[in-house]
């Protein structure tokens, strides 16, 4: 079995400090809904973030990020054979479980729709009980009250250099076992100490800095191999 996380996911309500800046009501107006309701986006809010210097700003505002790494995830034969559990774990410590059975939206604006509703607590019909949203989760908790893995592996440009089937034949080959692989689902910097304190290992696959979708597609299509 394996565990995907999100981690650290660029993907949050606009935060209250936010709210009656210019760039949020405008864009709020244009889209037709309550400046609580939206996600913070950087391609609309940078100047609000700037200004208002909200911690990491170079690290938030992208849930289109999230919306690559699901379709990625979700598309693949692992998560089709239910053998990949997937979670959202947001930088303000929001959770996002996936279930197996979900099919998320390719269309950007379809999916930012769907979650908005789900973190704004609306009953979606088109997904009932597909999605569940927990508030004031941390990593640590999700890791070690819901995942509970036996080994949990984590990915960034900072990690040991290794090939991908290396990292697995040296460290996540036992089918009975419970693996998680953890990956950034930011566009800047570096996973916080809680991020990879609770990691066993940590591993960059390139000399590049690669995008997060791109890590999750080769992790998984080597973890077929063993399955």
């Amino acid at each position: 079995m394996y565990s995907l996380v999100i981690a650290e996911a660029a993907m949050e309500l606009v935060p209250q400090i936010l709210r009656n800046h210019p760039s949020v009501k405008n864009h709020s107006k244009r889209m037709g809904r309550g400046v609580n309701e939206i996600f913070l986006d950087i391609s609309y809010h940078h100047k609000a973030m700037v200004e208002k210097n909200i911690d990491q700003w170079w690290k938030r505002g992208r849930p289109d990020i999230v919306h690559f790494d699901l379709v990625e995830a979700l598309s693949t034969p692992l998560f089709k054979q239910k053998k990949l559990q997937v979670y959202v774990s947001t930088f303000d410590n929001n959770l996002v479980t996936i279930s197996q059975d979900l099919r998320i939206p390719k269309n950007y604006y379809r999916f930012e729709g769907l979650m908005i509703g789900i973190f704004n607590k609306q009953k979606n019909k088109n997904s009932p009980n597909l999605i569940e949203f927990q508030e004031n989760v941390t990593f640590k908790d999700l890791i070690e009250k819901i995942v509970r893995p036996d080994l949990i592996i984590g990915f960034s440009v900072k990690g040991t250099q290794s090939k991908i089937s290396d990292i697995l034949q040296n460290n996540a080959n036992d089918t009975t076992k419970h693996y998680c692989f953890v990956i950034g689902g930011f566009q800047r910097g570096n996973f916080s100490e809680a991020v990879s304190g609770a990691c066993d290992a940590i591993y960059s696959i390139s000399p590049f800095s690669l995008e997060s979708h791109v890590v999750i597609s080769r992790v998984l299509y080597e973890c077929e191999n063993y399955i």
